[in-house]
């Protein structure tokens, strides 16, 4: 999973980025031009006590990749900007709500409200853009009786998603056949990408009623001290518990932050086990058994022949795989199978 870390200048992205990933960035360069990158282990404490009964040669987290995109998202961004946000699978709204004399806010003053406001312009002026010019080139072959069945179907779906933009509302709101969300989908339209927001507080200010309110007013929003977590994440292990405790911080952000992003991207676990390695995978709600092999090796998904599967919490709750199946817990599952948050995956297969 690619999540990319966006925002108005001066909003403490770099900083966001640091706290989330442990990285050691520059903070505060206006005008930089390279993203930086970070990939982080998805915390799980199934992989945890999977790894404690198997006791594998390898342990293997799900994980997320952070793209720290530099620039501001705004009503006249960057086409780099633009184009580097495209390439990410969802979106990290980083929204201001400190105060430092030392770093003058790019509008002026705090207000978080506004601000998300303004990203969110900035990314539907930057999604029509693109459907104009495609809408404009398709019209002309509807006009002329030269367009392709899809392309005609393509031209349906972009007027729908142009209708909403135009309204000021997200692509996302467009209802869509699923043929007409694969004709548009190369286009990577920011207003269809799943986003979490970050408010990005000062550290006495974590618990108050005015970032209450601004959780309550902005979606998908969670509060963040970006700062004191930055510098959390270079301490040793030993030292950030006794610092988190001092600071009446229960967690760092990151864990709510990856429970946030699988709950709004719609994401589940499912695990392999064995001797020689336990693993997280990575899937959408909904995905087959047949589509899950796939995401382990190919030749799996297309040899597929069956699954054996048991959840996670059947195993800890039985102790072993033999008292899961000695309990009629053990299943055979075919290629239709929703595969569930949890599973243990066995797949047989022949290529």
């Amino acid at each position: 999973m690619k999540i990319g870390i966006i925002g108005l200048e001066q909003s403490g992205k770099t900083t966001v980025f640091n706290a989330l990933t442990g990285a050691d960035k520059e903070v505060g360069s206006f005008g930089k031009i390279e993203a930086n990158l970070a990939v982080v282990k998805v915390p799980d404490e199934r992989i945890d006590w999977l790894t404690d009964l198997y006791k594998p040669k390898k342990t293997v987290y799900a994980d997320i990749e952070f793209v720290d995109i530099p620039g501001g998202i705004n009503d006249s961004s960057d086409p780099k900007v633009i184009a580097a946000a495209r390439e990410v699978e969802a979106l990290t709204f980083v929204i201001r709500a400190f105060d430092n004399p030392n770093v003058i806010h790019s509008l002026g003053d705090n207000d978080p409200s506004r601000d998300f406001e303004q990203i969110k312009v900035g990314l539907i002026l930057a999604d029509m853009a693109i459907a104009e010019k495609r809408i404009e080139r398709l019209s002309k072959s509807v006009s002329k009786g030269i367009a392709l069945p899809e392309e005609k179907i393509e031209l349906d779906a972009l007027e729908k998603v142009m209708k909403k933009l135009e309204n000021e509302l997200p692509a996302s709101e467009a209802e869509l056949t699923a043929q007409e969300e694969k004709t548009i989908r190369s286009f990577q339209f920011l207003t269809l990408k799943p986003y979490l927001t970050l408010l990005n507080v000062s550290d006495d200010a974590l618990q108050s009623k005015e970032v209450a309110k601004y959780i309550k007013e902005i979606p998908n929003s969670m509060p963040m001290c970006a700062n004191i977590e930055m510098e959390i994440r270079q301490l040793e292990e030993g030292d950030r518990e006794v610092f988190l405790e001092e600071l009446g911080i229960k967690e760092l952000s990151l864990n709510t932050f990856i429970r946030g992003a699988y709950d709004t991207l719609g994401l589940i676990a499912f695990f392999t086990v064995g001797e020689d390695e336990v693993r997280a995978w990575t899937i959408n709600k909904g995905t087959p058994a047949v589509t899950a092999a796939g995401k382990i090796h190919s030749d799996l998904e297309r040899g597929f022949i069956r699954a054996e599967v048991f959840s996670y919490d059947d195993l800890k709750g039985a102790g072993s795989e033999r008292e899961v199946k000695t309990a009629g817990k053990f299943r055979l599952e075919g290629k239709e199978y929703i595969v569930q948050d949890g599973d243990i995956i066995s797949v047989k297969f022949s290529v």
